[in-house]
């Protein structure tokens, strides 16, 4: 059980079914194959994404298998997407494990990165819902949209608000919106439901990762599994560092340093030691209550406690 289960309630004993249906898929495929999917899939991670199927999916039918087939299908095209962004950066470890990069080289990890995206489509498929699939797609196209933002962005060091949460809405809040909105669909929600659902899902994204980015550069390294401000040497601008910028004047070496690339150990402990990281969680909190918000005219239990306490758990891990 991983650290959070304590807080998914009625689904903590289901999530387990996940990664035995993800483990599953590397079963009946060529060995070179069927190896780097057996690990890819060994580690199972928090699980935030299956617990918020599951748990959208108790106000309404609960259908196990249909929901941990979805749940299935969005965990796999999540690790695709981890498997590219990690032969892109020439990443060698992620959350201290050698990638498949590192492990297998780049030309199979993007094989691998494009048969997943492809396996993530036919579990879509097994539940023969339009809607389910249509959504796949339309996230999967946000995602990527999201990425070559960050792309673009890490080029320009480009200190802008609004194309951050652009960003971040595509690559992060899309993916836990479609658990939200998909559960609500697999069990037979009204529209109404489903659409809450769903902001649910894009406000506590959205908390989620900029609460990651502020651990980016407050958190413990030996948990992080990185060091301290990876995101900024690798070019990625992200919430608190906009924040910081915004009280630097233009003239100060700081910008000259952000766009060449240089003293950023400098920077990161700049940022570290000023207010700009407690302005950018307090900013994840404001999404995370836009999210609680979301679930008001849900009927209390079980489920909509461990949704709320979701929120506060997303937030409090920079704290």
């Amino acid at each position: 059980m991983t650290e959070t289960a304590s807080i998914y309630g009625p689904v903590a004993d289901d999530i387990p079914t996940v990664g035995k249906r993800l483990r599953s898929l590397a079963n009946g495929h060529h060995p070179l194959l069927a190896e780097a999917l057996a690990y890819v899939f060994e580690s199972v991670g928090k699980q935030i994404r299956p617990a918020l199927c599951l748990l959208s999916g108790k106000f309404g039918e609960y259908d196990l298998d249909a929901l941990v087939t979805l749940a299935a299908s969005i965990e796999v095209v999540h690790t695709a997407t981890l498997v590219h962004d990690d032969t892109v950066d020439e990443a060698l470890s992620r959350r201290g494990l050698r990638t498949v990069n590192a492990v297998w080289g780049g030309k199979i990890a993007i094989l691998l990165g494009d048969f997943l995206f492809a396996q993530s489509a036919q579990l879509a498929t097994d539940l023969n819902r339009i809607p389910i699939m249509s959504l796949l797609s339309e996230t999967v196209m946000a995602m990527s949209s999201g990425e070559l933002r960050q792309y673009a962005a890490s080029r320009s060091r480009d200190v802008d608000e609004q194309d951050y949460l652009e960003r971040i809405a595509g690559k992060t809040a899309s993916l836990f919106a479609m658990c939200c909105q998909g559960g609500a669909i697999v069990s037979n929600q009204p529209p109404h439901m489903v659409q809450a659902l769903r902001e649910y899902g894009t406000n506590l994204g959205l908390a989620f990762q900029i609460a990651d980015d502020v651990l980016d550069f407050v958190g413990d390294e030996s948990r992080l599994g990185k060091p301290a401000g990876s995101d900024l040497r690798q070019g990625t601008v992200t919430l608190p560092l906009i924040f910081f910028a915004r009280d630097i004047p233009k003239t100060s070496p700081f910008w000259r340093h952000l766009q060449h690339g240089t003293n950023l150990t400098e920077i990161v402990e700049a940022v570290r030691n000023s207010d700009a990281t407690r302005r950018a969680l307090e900013r994840a909190e404001v999404y995370a209550a836009a999210a609680r918000a979301s679930l008001r005219n849900f009927p209390r239990g079980e489920a909509r406690e461990a949704l709320e306490d979701l929120t506060e758990y997303v937030t409090s891990r920079s704290r």
